[in-house]
């Protein structure tokens, strides 16, 4: 009998041991006052200490500057009055690895024996914390998803509705106007406005295929450009231009837009200078100026010849003249069905 018990207190004992070094989290034993009496292979690892490191350091040591003495308060408070507790409830916990990166951890303590000793779990918590922040990412584009999806349901339902009813009230008076022609300009007007709602309804209601859309980046382009080239061009955005054009394509067409304006502003003197973009078959981009206009036998310009020379690589084409009211066109056309991706 007393034989069973030995072997039994020695198999319970190789038990302990393996769940001490198998455990997926750190374990600690630390000894009041905050010293690191032992620790298991994990805890080197997760801490990144050598076999023993840790023992005999302070478990401050493992904890960023910051949360250090909130930290000596909780574990006093703790020590004062032990019981098993998941620590730091309600708050972000985070450790502090030997080669001073931080992490964010899960801790428990469980006061261990009459001594005052306490058994520390640490769990590494950095895949769960992305995984946390994935999913939020996920709720967040699906709340976009779904507030794109009411707008442009809005649009289509009203809006558009209302254009094409005001339209069609400008035609009927357009035959007894004195300014038929006038009423024909506003009916355009109308029109184009209307294309473009129809375009920014089919942006809202597509998946987005483009990490960064062209419509909003270009946006952001011509903005920064706008004090440096000295105009403000007018901008025409037509089609799917944020859900439509691979990422590849959209970096292109920021660099036709670039390069455009920038000519423009050294070499126009125009007043005026529009920019327009249209994804339908192809992407297509055009920068128009009213300035002095390209020189018959122009100088080869390096930027314009790495643009035809990208574009003929994606099965495009990019090609500048003399626009015949006057300034110059820069026209650049890639299609967009099958599109090749130029890395």
């Amino acid at each position: 009998m007393v034989d069973q018990q030995a072997e039994a207190n020695v198999m319970f004992g190789v038990s302990v041991q393996n769940l001490w070094e198998n455990s997926p989290d750190a374990l600690l034993l630390v000894e009041p006052g905050g010293i690191i009496r032992m620790t298991n292979s994990r805890a080197s690892e997760m801490f990144r200490f050598g076999a023993d490191g840790l023992t005999g350091t302070s478990v401050e040591e493992l904890i960023p500057d910051a949360a250090r003495d909130r930290h000596r308060a909780q574990r006093a408070a703790f020590e004062a009055d032990p019981h098993p507790r998941p620590m730091g409830t309600g708050l972000r916990l985070h450790g502090l690895r030997s080669d001073g990166s931080v992490f964010p951890v899960h801790v428990s303590l469980s006061p261990i024996g009459a001594d005052g000793m306490t058994l520390a779990a640490v769990r590494d918590m950095t895949d769960w914390v992305a995984s946390e922040h994935h999913l939020r990412q996920v709720e967040w584009q699906r709340d976009r998803a779904e507030d794109h999806e009411r707008i442009a349901r809005e649009l289509h339902d009203t809006v558009i509705q209302e254009l094409f009813g005001a339209g069609i009230g400008l035609q009927a008076l357009q035959a007894t106007s004195s300014e038929p022609e006038r009423i024909a300009e506003i009916v355009e007007v109308l029109d184009a406005t209307s294309r473009t709602i129809r375009s920014v309804i089919f942006d809202l209601s597509s998946p987005v295929r483009s990490s960064s859309g062209l419509r909003s980046r270009a946006n952001e382009l011509v903005a920064e450009m706008s004090n440096t080239i000295g105009l403000e061009p007018r901008c025409h955005f037509t089609g799917p231009l944020d859900t439509g054009v691979p990422d590849n394509l959209v970096e292109q067409a920021l660099a036709v837009i670039r390069e455009g304006l920038t000519n423009v502003a050294r070499h126009a003197d125009a007043d005026v200078v529009d920019l327009r973009i249209d994804a339908g078959d192809s992407l297509v981009v055009e920068v128009i100026d009213d300035g002095r206009g390209i020189p018959d036998d122009p100088p080869r310009l390096s930027g314009i010849a790495n643009l035809q020379e990208r574009a003929q690589k994606l099965g495009g084409s990019c090609v500048v003249y003399r626009n015949p009211v006057g300034g110059t066109v820069l026209d650049w056309s890639i299609p967009l069905s099958g599109a090749v991706t130029d890395d």
